[in-house]
């Protein structure tokens, strides 16, 4: 009887033991998944960044050119000739297009692996990052197409046009200099668009900070864990 219990015991406590190292290995084969698709979010985010950070930086360079032209257009009309003029407003005819990397970070949100980093803070960065900060690119487009929109309608309504490389412009831009020159709504509509163009280099700009210090955080944590 005595055999009987102890070899019961030991097939119990084989079994127990079983279960718990069973479980045991479990809970490590999850938490090291869980850090891989930690790890695999932060590539995928960093790459997506400095892929924003490209593009970004490729339009403030094209608009801030269109600043200039526009700000030399107010300070200086009155020394633009015939043909500078129609170069002039066919090149403030162009607005500035990014179209954000959203779509690792919309993947990762929606199956729940953004939610696998365990930084916190990091990850508060992130998501701030993306659904309020980035907001900034699609308000500044809006307001810098609606500032173009509105001056190709005034000349549409106020000046002969024809097809140009981006909108319209002067059909007879000799005829029409002198007039357009003195023009104050014109100019009004030349300080709007100026207004537009400087808040897109301000805000853009310093979005590319923030993008940068995020990307940054991320980066050294991933370096962390490969050392």
């Amino acid at each position: 009887m005595k055999n009987i219990l102890a070899r019961g015991g030991i097939e119990f406590l084989a079994v127990l033991l079983g279960i718990t190292g069973s479980l045991g290995i479990d809970d490590w084969s999850s938490s090291r998944n869980d850090i891989i698709e930690e790890f695999s979010a932060y590539s995928r985010l960093s790459k997506a960044m400095e892929q924003d950070i490209e593009n970004i930086e490729k339009e403030l360079l094209k608009n801030d050119k269109m600043v200039q032209i526009i700000n030399h257009m107010i300070n200086d009309i009155s020394e633009i000739d015939a043909d500078s003029l129609t170069l002039y407003i066919d090149q403030t005819q162009s607005y500035v297009t990014v179209m954000p990397q959203f779509s690792d970070y919309e993947a990762l949100k929606s199956t729940g692996k953004l939610y696998k980093i365990s930084d916190f803070d990091l990850l508060q960065k992130i998501i701030d990052l993306y659904d309020n900060k980035y907001g900034e690119i699609d308000r500044l487009m809006v307001e810098d197409k609606r500032a173009i929109f509105m001056q190709d309608e005034f000349f549409i309504q106020n000046y002969a046009m024809k097809p140009a490389k981006e909108w319209t412009t002067l059909k007879d831009p000799k005829a029409d200099l002198t007039r357009i020159k003195s023009d104050k709504t014109y100019m009004n509509y030349l300080v709007f668009m100026y207004k537009v163009k400087m808040q897109v280099n301000d805000r853009w700009t310093k979005l590319i900070d923030d993008i940068k210090l995020v990307k940054r955080e991320i980066d050294l944590t991933n370096q962390k864990n490969t050392i």
